[in-house]
């Protein structure tokens, strides 16, 4: 056969090859395993292949099973007899309530039931023959250890890792169905949902397949009853409020407004509850127009009479009834606001959304969000008073574990969780803690959001790095602080590790910027230290912080790439915290919360900018300051921030007698000093233009005496 036949032979048989793989596309990799097989050719089999159990490092053979990794399997098999019976060929399972707010009930814990991880953030999906969770950078390492081999785990984020839906249209076929309870997703994730999946079927089921199986070991819903965050702390009356809202809703559009936010009902009303964990609200929705204010709640939480002398003048009607009357509700409005999906606000539920007549919604975010997070002068200086008093509360527990460790007495993390409990309790109108208490030894310092338990409590030792990230809840206000220590003596690398950390917190801190300036873009001066060593972190810089209210609190938040960004306001209060973490080694974390307060200038600009106030009065670990790598500006303001410590802290601790924690805080709080025999002003930058400066001199002398 002459050669140009053969060749033209050869490719003809590689196009049919290649047609015959193409045509069989997405539909023929039903499974995860499938892509292992696959061909790396083909127009339709390009893409970067998804994901699988076999590559997650503690499911290979020989890995050692973590402690806490949660076995699966029976749940599994119990979820799809059900998926079964309804035909649906994938279920998803969010972590929400039907509030869609970060924190829920352990009642409400499906996500978690289903799959094992307990992070706050992450979804679940499961098809007829694979599941698999999408969670953030935060958990990643959590999840690893949490989740049992049935599960693949898909790292939001990271490159080559599908979303939800692009997931299910690569392992599903055209003709499936997937399903979910319409009351556990937020209005704009359901329509993304429906959207993308097209022409895969995306079905609301009112059955929720998760509570149909966990009939066992299920958390009992709350009892306690509601009661009321009087005008000493709330510093507006609800009638106030409601009104300023009802003047705002001509601005948005709307003449009537649904609520779901679990904390701006509380923040609306005054009232605040014990439904969901260390976040002060009860389950309840509102709906506001200007002839109407109806509060949906369960009776017995409100039924006291001090409370319904507070709510005279609100209609009052079951919790379980809200969805089912918004129509009737909606009929005598133009067009009722229906919040949507806002940086750590959820929005309304797609049942919700859909409950209102078409012709009638209004989906944006909620004004209420917005009133909520800028602080009236109560609010605000309550604020700066309970972070006074949780700050005597940590530094108390921190003195007492910097006295007895080093001695061998035993201290793990469970105790420390519990110390603090303890000791915030001490302080006046103490509410419990504001989330559950991050204290990480060492590798498990490493885990971002790492939760402590029985099985993986380490004992705190003197060789590496303990991050305490904790916060109390005050009927004036809501705390959220973070520290690193060491009890013993750190390495250089710790050392500059943390440093490093420590020079991004200060250089927020000490901004001064333009009152339009847009918070995501503040978020690269906290990072810029570690970025210069080819170093990150997996997590955003800053959240807004609520007033005895959410941890996490929209609208601000301090993250590079954020999609929605916000500017600052005076009296917004947020976080400021960076971190390093090196897996299975030590975690890094300095948290302080920030207050947002204007400052002038004698300039042609006098009012144009805003500075940071600090509110956390906690002392850095000293042993742990590099203090050469610091700018003269980091050393001025670390000093000037130790003598507000002490004038404020100090004296706190007087007055309550607390001698231990007084004599620990003044030695953490002595001026940072540059080691001799650099004089103390000089900066390294400085040292380096000096360095320019004679070396120019030298050249200058060379040529004079070689050339003259």
């Amino acid at each position: 056969m002459p050669e140009s036949r053969r060749l033209v032979l050869l490719a003809g048989v590689f196009l049919l090859t290649l047609v015959n793989l193409t045509q069989s596309g997405p539909i023929a990799l039903r499974t995860p395993e499938d892509w292992d097989n696959a061909p790396s050719f083909g127009d339709r089999l390009l893409r970067k292949r998804s994901p699988t159990v076999s590559e997650r490092p503690g499911c290979k053979e020989g890995a050692t099973i973590p402690p806490n990794r949660v076995n699966t399997t029976k749940r599994l098999i119990d979820l799809r007899i059900q998926m079964d019976l309804y035909n649906v060929s994938a279920y998803i399972v969010t972590s929400d309530n039907a509030h869609q707010g970060e924190e829920v009930a352990p009642h409400d814990h499906r996500r978690e039931f289903i799959c094992g991880l307990s992070g706050s953030s992450g979804t679940a999906v499961i098809t007829k023959d694979a599941a698999a969770v999408w969670t953030d950078g935060r958990y990643f390492l959590q999840a690893e250890n949490e989740l049992d081999c049935n599960w693949i785990l898909m790292k939001d984020g990271e490159a080559g890792v599908p979303n939800i839906t692009a997931w299910l249209r690569e392992v599903l076929k055209t003709d499936e169905k997937v399903a979910a309870d319409p009351t556990l997703i937020g209005t704009t994730t359901w329509q993304r949902y429906d959207k993308d999946l097209a022409p895969i079927e995306f079905e609301p089921l009112p059955t929720n397949l998760i509570d149909v199986i966990w009939t066992t070991g299920r958390p009992p819903v709350n009892t306690e009853p509601g009661f009321i965050l009087h005008l000493n702390y709330s510093g507006e009356s609800w009638q106030d409020k409601v009104d300023r809202l009802r003047a705002e809703l001509p601005k948005q559009g709307a003449d009537a407004l649904v609520i779901t936010a679990l904390d701006e009902v509380a923040w609306l009303l005054n009232i605040r509850g014990s439904d969901v964990p260390n976040h002060p609200v009860l389950l309840a929705y509102m709906y506001v127009s200007s002839t109407q204010l109806v509060l949906f709640a369960e009776t017995s939480k409100i039924s006291s009479p001090e409370m319904q002398t507070h709510l005279t003048g609100v209609t009052q009607r079951p919790y379980d009834r809200f969805v089912a009357e918004l129509p009737d509700l909606a009929k005598s409005a133009s067009m009722v606001l229906i919040p949507s999906q806002f940086v750590y606000t959820g929005g309304a539920s797609y049942a919700v959304y859909n409950a209102i007549p078409e012709t009638k919604r209004l989906l944006k975010p909620s004004p209420v969000l917005m009133m909520k997070a800028k602080k009236n002068t109560v609010e605000a200086e309550g604020m700066m008073n309970a972070h006074l008093k949780d700050a005597v509360a940590l530094c108390d527990v921190i003195s007492l574990m910097v006295e007895e460790i080093p001695k061998g007495v035993r201290w793990d993390e469970l105790k420390v969780s519990a110390e603090l409990l303890k000791y915030r309790a001490q302080q006046e109108v103490n509410k419990g803690a504001s989330f559950n208490t991050i204290a990480g030894y060492g590798p498990n310092g490493a885990i971002i959001h790492y939760s402590a338990s029985e099985e993986t409590n380490a004992v705190i030792g003197t060789t590496s790095l303990f991050l305490l990230d904790s916060g109390g809840q005050y009927f004036d206000g809501t705390t959220d602080v973070t520290r690193t220590l060491h009890f013993g003596t750190p390495t250089a690398a710790q050392i500059k590790a943390y440093t490093l950390v420590l020079m991004g917190h200060l250089d927020l801190a000490r901004l001064v910027f333009p009152k339009t300036t847009r918070d995501a873009r503040v978020d690269v001066l906290a990072r810029a230290p570690l970025f210069d060593q080819g170093l990150d972190y997996l997590h955003g810089t800053g959240h807004g912080i609520g007033h005895f209210g959410s941890i996490h609190e929209s609208p601000t938040r301090v993250a590079l790439g954020s999609s929605v960004e916000n500017t600052f306001f005076e009296n917004y209060f947020f976080s400021d915290e960076p971190g390093y973490y090196k897996a299975g080694d030590f975690g890094i974390r300095i948290e302080s919360i920030l207050r947002v307060i204007p400052t002038t200038f004698s300039t042609e600009f006098p009012d144009r900018f805003f500075r940071f106030q600090a509110v956390t009065l906690v002392p850095f670990e000293r042993k742990l300051i590099d203090v050469t790598m610091l700018s003269d500006g980091q050393i001025d303001y670390v000093n000037d921030y130790y003598i507000l410590v002490r004038q404020k802290v100090g004296a706190e601790m007087t007055k309550q007698n607390r001698t231990r924690a007084y004599n620990w805080l003044i030695s953490q709080t002595e001026p940072l000093m540059l080691p001799e025999p650099v004089n103390k002003g000089v900066s390294i930058a400085n040292k380096q233009v000096w360095v320019g400066i004679w070396t120019q001199l030298f050249i200058s002398m060379f040529v004079v005496f070689k050339f003259y």
